[in-house]
């Protein structure tokens, strides 16, 4: 015992260092005075040593005249997540002041390797699909019918146009093949939306607001030169995860209706579908800015989601949960960052730090595949308007 414990002692002190510079970014955040503090344990730190760690937290804090309150009456809310990557420990705090949240993150040597499933936080990775002066509402990569399974074709969709891409020979650029008006009955909302899906045919269709376009391929053997697309006014249904859901297309959000019915839904504007390991659950980003979760049941408000802009989109990447919840965040700054999120029961958990942007998201759907999705910025120079493949990265 004699010999076991020093340590032991030893590895409680190692937190007081880190604990201290997390308490001195989270005093800097807040100022002096109250807040509730919450602690959640994701790392391989025994339980035991956890109490500890709040300890010096609660030290550090009280030192720089930041008074913990029990009880959810503060205004301001302070989330710390002891994680850890296989390298380092990271400890993660969330500082939410009414509708703002900053994030505060230290190092910490770690005190285990990670157990494998607990890899979190997880990184967000993205890919540059492409760039053009003309607004992007979706873009993806589709193995078109005819081609190789190797063979991706960038498909780049506007408002007034769908354009289809191939990669030249070096592979360093894309190379136009072809490009189809979109031909409209109706004016578009002025905030104009569109997605671009695959079909059953190893095509694509393009849904813009009272307009479906459907890609085809007239002529066997022909490559994607011979891609042809047709468009027509509709008010047919957007796919919208396993369902389907009518768009208002004179505005810019879902009516809330669907196919199958997706229980008491109001209009909203996006939905994330999340097929993991705790089940299967879709949450709805609502028109009138509330976020609220459904798991076959009725629909329940999502708490941790104060934070979050409209947009939300659902990634299977097989980490964690095997299921992430990717949301930008809200304000209307120059500059958006895109976080990842697991989803509890009613409670929304941060596994990601922030991915900063070059700019403000303006669509966020789900890719081709179930492993990625695609996000459209705007505001990057000297093109406007960029098109990215965001995945999630295991830390394992």
């Amino acid at each position: 015992m004699l010999l076991a414990w020093p340590p032991a002692c030893r590895a409680a002190g190692d937190w007081d260092a880190p604990a201290t510079e997390l308490a001195r970014q989270i005093a800097a955040l807040t100022g002096p005075g109250a807040v509730s503090l919450s602690l959640r344990n994701n790392s391989s730190i025994a339980a035991d040593a956890v109490p500890a760690v709040r300890r010096a937290l609660l030290n550090g804090l009280s030192a720089l005249g930041v008074t913990v309150r029990a009880g959810a009456d503060s205004a301001t809310i302070v989330r710390v997540t002891l994680s850890q990557t296989a390298r380092q420990g990271l400890w993660v705090a969330e500082v939410q002041q009414g509708p703002e949240v900053r994030v505060a993150m230290v190092s910490v040597a770690n005190a285990a390797p990670a157990a494998k499933q607990q890899g979190t936080p997880l990184l967000l990775r993205k890919t540059l699909l492409f760039a053009q002066a003309e607004p992007i509402l979706d873009a993806g990569l589709f193995a078109l019918q005819g081609d190789a399974p190797t063979t991706l074709h960038l498909v780049v969709l506007s408002p007034e146009q769908i354009a289809i891409y191939h990669r030249d020979a070096q592979g360093s650029a894309w190379v136009k093949d072809q490009s189809f008006e979109i031909a409209h009955g109706r004016p578009y909302p002025r905030d104009v939306r569109g997605r671009l899906q695959p079909d059953a045919t190893g095509m694509f269709k393009a849904y813009l607001p009272g307009v479906i376009c459907s890609a085809s391929q007239p002529a066997a053997g022909v490559g994607a030169a011979g891609v042809a697309v047709t468009c027509a006014d509709s008010d047919d249904p957007w796919p919208v995860g396993s369902r389907r859901a009518f768009y208002n297309s004179s505005r810019n959000y879902f009516t809330g209706v669907t196919i199958p019915s997706g229980g008491d839904a109001g209009p909203f504007y996006s939905a994330a579908e999340l097929l993991g390991k705790r089940g299967a659950a879709t949450v709805y980003s609502e028109a009138g800015g509330q976020f609220r979760v459904s798991d076959g049941g009725s629909l329940k408000a999502l708490a941790g989601s104060r934070d979050w802009g409209s947009d939300v989109v659902g990634v299977q990447s097989g980490c964690g949960s095997g299921a992430q919840l990717l949301a930008t965040a809200s304000g209307d700054g120059v500059e958006d960052s895109l976080l990842a999120y697991e989803v509890e029961g009613r409670d929304a958990v941060a596994v990601s730090p922030p991915l900063p942007l070059d700019g403000q998201v303006t669509a966020l759907w789900p890719a081709s595949g179930p492993a990625a999705a695609t996000m459209v910025l705007e505001g990057g120079q000297p093109l406007e308007y960029e098109a990215y493949s965001v995945s999630v990265v295991c830390n394992q």
